[in-house]
């Protein structure tokens, strides 16, 4: 059945000449559950050959550690969580006609390179002034957005989420060239690097492009939704 969402590509106008996706499932964030979900998958399976889901657990430990657990604890509810949300939306992701694949986060630190291109990031936030600054103003506006101040243990645990996850970002570039699909805007750390303005840096992202989504509520969706609003407004005022 098809939901009441349908997608809408922006800022990305050659992604139809790429024949794989990678879905950057953010496993905390609304945009990644149920009838949004499926309308990503819909959307996937209707527009490439190949679909690969990117589930980021085990990347959540960091925010679990900013929290305060420990690293064994926060690996362990971060990896539950990706747990939950792959037995909830099972039903989803067997129903594509595309059989997608499915990688989990923590995959990709026994990969053969993961340690030397995380290390090399690591390494030009503190020699790169483009990269350091883009870091830390994706810092910035997270909690901007979230209205909160941070502490810099907070801030340490931020970096460190975002060092490896621009890591983990490359490696998947170069195993499979993509259209990256994300309901958000670009990280700024990531731009930086896709589009070669940090010196150095481990190559890969620019085998990957990025399209931002935005889920459009369709026309019969809308319609019901305002004869349902039309009809509560009677009823209050016979009330």
């Amino acid at each position: 059945m098809t939901t009441r969402y349908k997608i809408e590509v922006r800022n990305c106008p050659n992604w139809r000449k790429q024949r794989a996706t990678t879905l950057g499932v953010s496993i905390m964030s609304p945009n990644w559950q149920g009838e949004k979900f499926q309308a990503i998958m819909e959307f996937a399976s209707e527009n490439f050959e190949e679909i690969r889901i990117d589930v980021t657990d085990a990347l959540y430990r960091h925010n679990f550690m900013a929290q305060g657990l420990d690293e064994e604890q926060a690996f362990a509810q971060a990896t539950a969580a990706g747990s939950l949300w792959l037995t909830q939306h099972a039903d989803i992701i067997m129903a594509s006609p595309v059989k997608p694949q499915i990688i989990r986060w923590a995959r990709w630190y026994k990969h053969a390179d993961f340690e030397a291109v995380h290390h090399k990031f690591v390494s030009l936030y503190n020699s790169s002034s483009v990269f350091h600054d883009a870091v830390e103003s994706d810092i910035m506006n997270f909690y901007r957005r979230a209205n909160n101040r941070c502490h810099e243990s907070e801030r340490q645990h931020s970096r460190d989420f975002l060092i490896e996850e621009v890591a983990v970002i490359t490696l998947q570039a170069r195993e499979l060239p993509s259209v990256k699909i994300y309901p958000g805007e670009e990280l700024n750390c990531l731009n930086v690097v896709r589009r070669g303005l940090v010196e150095d840096a481990p190559t890969g992202l620019e085998r990957e492009q990025y399209a931002k989504i935005k889920f459009e509520t369709r026309p019969a969706y809308k319609k019901s939704l305002s004869v349902y609003g039309t009809q509560k407004l009677a009823v209050a005022s016979l009330l």
